[in-house]
């Protein structure tokens, strides 16, 4: 049992005795976080990155239920690719106390008791004091035990509140993918269907009251009205071709994986998005690839199908939209990136166009889960893909800080 009189976290035994306990496990743990600065408390003395460390040098499995909020959710990415983590509501207890539980193994166990009061007190006073970097938490109570009672309780309720989350993220996964659904049949088929009968509808006009002899004027027009219907159509046969992809992605479980060349993927995108412009480009756009990779190209490969394509055609076809220039150059750099011992493919995709302002980035990957139009569908796809080959994708500036000058789409999968 740990001492009882309210030490400062400043106190380094306290500290060595947390991380010699996350550092003795050997396969599993679980992690209890129900208020956010509990999850603060972590990442500011460095005991996230122990975590993360453990995790890559042990390859333990470690769980994490935590309250989310502006403060953590920097810090929940930061650990999302090697900790699994789960968001829970923030605690209701209106005392000035929170715990953090650490379940080893389930065998023993390590709680905290932090003085919240004290916390926000003593953040609240760094914060006006200009200093955001130095917060200070004082420690009521820190205990280690190994009471079976004690750690079957704390594991079962573990067990239980993972589980019932896990089925709480389901069912408002498929009740977001639903509305989606909906609202892009009814919304985005439903503009592009009027404008074709508006079109048509004005060409049989003009035809009925011009019967015997059309003029150069209505010539023209009807032949600008037929092909606005015409484009529109095609508009229309691409995004129920998009949400047919979007389908096959969310439905099937069962996926059947083989050797992908990266290189090869890349140059089969760039050749479909050229002949795209060549059969329709009202803009004279053309497109130009550079293509960079570390090692032999045939080895550069990755577990996949044959919808990796997909991956870069979208992303090259959202380059040529928003890309101001006749001449759209795209930079692809493909390069080793290890994690631990795990090698992994960096794919880095550059553009030189209007670029895409920060207030957008935080939402861009999310447009499929909250009522994304046709539009949007070209980066849902993209990253439904990338996630489906256990990658993970970003975007930033091609300029450091600097938006216009560009965009950089970044992904890492593992080497196959």
């Amino acid at each position: 049992m740990g001492p009882n009189n309210n030490p400062r976290i400043k106190d380094k035994g306290f500290l060595d005795a947390l991380l010699k306990f996350i550092g003795s496990v050997e396969s599993e743990l679980d992690i209890v976080l129900p208020h956010s600065s509990s999850l603060q408390f972590l990442s500011h003395y460095k005991v996230v990155d122990y975590l993360i460390t453990q995790r890559r040098r042990k390859n333990i499995i470690i769980r994490l239920l935590c309250t989310l909020d502006d403060n953590t959710t920097n810090i929940v990415r930061k650990m999302v690719p090697f900790i699994g983590c789960k968001s829970i509501k923030p605690t209701s207890t209106k005392t000035s106390d929170v715990s953090l539980v650490f379940i080893r193994d389930k065998q023993d166990i390590f709680s905290i008791s932090i003085s919240m009061q004290y916390f926000e007190k003593m953040n609240k006073g760094n914060i006006e004091n200009g200093n955001k970097d130095h917060n200070i938490f004082s420690i009521d109570d820190w205990v280690y035990s190994k009471s079976t009672s004690l750690v079957k309780n704390a594991v079962s309720s573990f067990e239980v509140i993972w589980e019932e989350k896990d089925n709480y993220d389901k069912i408002s996964k498929e009740k977001k993918h639903s509305e989606l659904l909906v609202d892009l049949i009814t919304h985005d088929i439903g503009n592009y269907h009027q404008i074709v009968q508006s079109s048509l509808g004005l060409v049989i006009s003009l035809l009925n009251k011009n019967k015997a002899k059309v003029s150069p004027q209505d010539s023209e027009k009807i032949s600008f009205l037929l092909n606005t219907a015409k484009v529109s159509l095609t508009r229309s046969q691409l995004f129920v071709d998009n949400i047919r992809k979007l389908e096959r992605l969310y439905r099937q479980k069962d996926l059947k994986l083989a050797l992908r060349n990266i290189p090869d993927a890349v140059n089969n995108a760039y050749s479909t998005v050229e002949q795209t412009l060549y059969h329709n480009n009202p803009h004279s756009k053309k497109i130009s690839l550079n293509m960079v990779h570390d090692g032999y190209p045939l080895g550069i490969n990755i577990m996949a199908e044959d919808l990796l394509d997909e991956i870069f055609i979208n992303l090259f076809s959202n380059t040529i939209k928003y890309t101001d220039l006749t001449q759209v150059k795209i930079d692809v750099t493909i390069k080793e990136y290890f994690i631990g011992e795990t090698k992994y493919w960096m794919i880095t995709v550059s553009d030189y166009g209007r670029g895409i302002p920060d207030s957008i980035k935080k939402e861009l990957f999310e447009r499929f889960y909250s009522k994304a139009k046709g539009g949007g569908l070209g980066l849902s796809i993209v990253r439904a893909l990338v996630e489906r080959y256990n990658g993970k994708i970003w975007v930033g500036d091609k300029v450091y800080k600097d938006h216009t000058k560009g965009t950089s789409f970044g992904m890492i999968f593992p080497a196959a």
